[in-house]
């Protein structure tokens, strides 16, 4: 495969406007690396580009799987590799665009060799989770592997599930799968390509701004809301189910939360989950970090980004 670009970054930063402007410099298409935006149905809560911004440049891996159905890493690399590789014999660039550093982190490194999800057992912890705190199962995950512990957050319950779902189907710690790969993401072959990674960052009181004020646009939005009344009646599956707003808006329509509540909590929800996505991408190595405060002008940016990419 040819060299690959990824530009990277938490919620809200601004990666969708500026990815688009990016990919048409390079003649590139976008393969999404988002684990929400995969999902149909649910364009307005995940905000996926639009009709019109992927009219302009071909995006893949963006609303494209049933919201019934389980998503998980391995079939995300699967399908992205698959992707990576059409758009590449075109002769056209991948540009890797999204804020799922597992996601990223499965392209770059590979994957370990734990066992597949069981569905069932997986239900039931996340049943528990719910009903107890996903704290308290870190707590339990401490003492069952404290090295996975210690990388995963207490209030990330899809981890702390996952690490608790391999530790009871192989009686093994998570930790104990994990392995050590080389930079570089692998093709189906096993080949190694290299990958360029750019992470896009903003002030934290400008991107807590950012994530306010576009939670105050969407709940005033009667397409979101209409999106979330159709999703009501949907059985849809534990990772669909996850898409941030939709348990708060869900209350807020049913008339058992306030306007006011449920903007205050939406907005704490993905304000902790930009932290804890900045806080994953910073822990991987080499990437190349932009300060969007630091760089105003957008065709500055986008000169700086192209150099970056294409170095002479």
């Amino acid at each position: 495969m040819r060299d690959l670009i990824a530009l990277i970054g938490p919620t809200a930063v601004g990666k969708t406007d500026i990815s688009i402007e990016l990919a048409k410099r390079l003649d590139a298409e976008i393969i999404g690396c988002d684990s929400m935006q995969v999902y149909r149905g649910m364009s307005r809560l995940t905000t996926q580009p639009t009709p019109e911004q992927r009219e302009t440049v071909p995006h893949h891996l963006i609303d494209c799987i049933d919201p019934t159905e389980s998503f998980s890493v391995g079939r995300y690399r699967q399908l992205a590799l698959s992707e990576i590789e059409a758009v590449q014999r075109q002769g056209k660039t991948s540009l890797i665009v999204g804020g799922t550093g597992l996601y990223l982190k499965a392209l770059t490194n590979g994957l370990c060799e734990a066992p597949a999800a069981d569905e069932r057992l997986r239900a039931t912890l996340w049943e528990a989770v719910k009903a107890e705190g996903s704290e308290t199962h870190h707590r339990r995950l401490q003492t069952i592997d404290p090295l996975a512990a210690s990388k995963i957050h207490p209030h990330d319950a899809r981890r702390v599930v996952r690490a608790l779902e391999v530790y009871e189907v192989t009686g093994r710690p998570l930790s104990n799968f994990w392995r050590s790969a080389p930079s570089g993401t692998w093709d189906q072959a096993g080949e190694a390509t290299p990958i360029t990674v750019i992470g896009l960052t903003s002030p934290r009181e400008e991107l807590y701004d950012r994530i306010n004020r576009r939670v105050e646009r969407m709940i005033e939005d009667e397409a979101v809301l209409e999106e979330v009344r159709r999703l009501r009646k949907v059985p849809l599956s534990l990772t669909a189910q996850k898409v941030h707003g939709l348990r708060f808006l869900e209350a807020y329509l049913k008339g058992t939360a306030s306007r006011e509540e449920t903007i205050r909590v939406w907005q704490q929800q993905v304000r902790r989950y930009a932290r804890r996505q900045l806080t994953w991408f910073r822990a991987m190595p080499k990437i190349q970090w932009i300060s969007l405060g630091k760089i105003g002008d957008t065709n500055k940016l986008l000169d700086f980004l192209e150099k970056v990419c294409v170095p002479n």
